[in-house]
């Protein structure tokens, strides 16, 4: 942990880590589609500036919760793995279809997330296509989860991961129209991108199910 307290280390590893997941995910993505004959939405000039904005504020977003880390404010420990973890899918899984829901009916929320909408089926890029604000909301509630939770590193870190691989995993096309049992995927969010008024699960599809907001 003390690694993480190197400012030169963290910010080159958190640049690294986020432009790798940028091309990791354009490049499943495409792969999946040509794999599958699947037709993407064409990438236009604002697709690419908006997903490179996006980038940039993800990795900008850290500079509050860093040096909170940094001054004691929040802090981290090595026991409790899985709890953790668990806690962490199971509270951003609540929390975020609360406000995924609310993003859809109140203003100026539905304003902001109206960008990501344009893309009502999917190309390389349509996980990052979206206003800054959103990108910055997200990372500031993940900056307030960890300063109020003493949280696992590991889970958090992992969690992040887990995040943004659900994101891509949701972003993929499919013929399938299949709706999930459990938990969330691309049939089910591109359900979500085509109709806009249901499907507002992350994870799972429990909170749609419970509150019949499922298409």
């Amino acid at each position: 942990m003390e690694l993480l307290k190197n400012e030169y280390i963290f910010w080159s590893v958190l640049m690294a880590a986020n432009v790798f997941m940028f091309l990791l995910n354009a490049l499943i993505n495409l792969f999946w589609s040509k794999q599958y004959k699947l037709k993407s939405l064409k990438i236009s000039s604002l697709d690419i500036k908006t997903s490179l904005i996006t980038l940039g504020v993800n990795v900008i977003v850290a500079i509050p919760g860093y040096y909170l880390f940094l001054g004691g404010k929040i802090t981290f420990n090595q026991q409790g793995f899985l709890v953790d973890l668990v806690l962490l899918i199971f509270l951003f899984d609540v929390v975020m279809y609360i406000l995924h829901y609310a993003f859809h009916i109140i203003w100026p929320f539905k304003k902001i997330h109206q960008h990501h909408h344009t893309h009502t089926y999917f190309n390389e890029f349509s996980l990052y296509v979206m206003n800054p604000l959103e990108a910055l909301f997200f990372g500031l509630l993940l900056t307030l989860i960890a300063f109020v939770f003493n949280l696992n590193i590991y889970s958090f870190l992992l969690f992040i991961f887990f995040n943004w691989l659900y994101g891509v995993v949701a972003h993929l096309n499919t013929k399938s129209e299949k709706t999930p049992l459990f938990f969330g995927n691309s049939s089910f969010h591109k359900k979500h991108h085509a109709l806009s008024n249901c499907n507002y699960g992350f994870y799972t599809v429990v909170w749609d199910k419970l509150f019949r907001t499922t298409s």
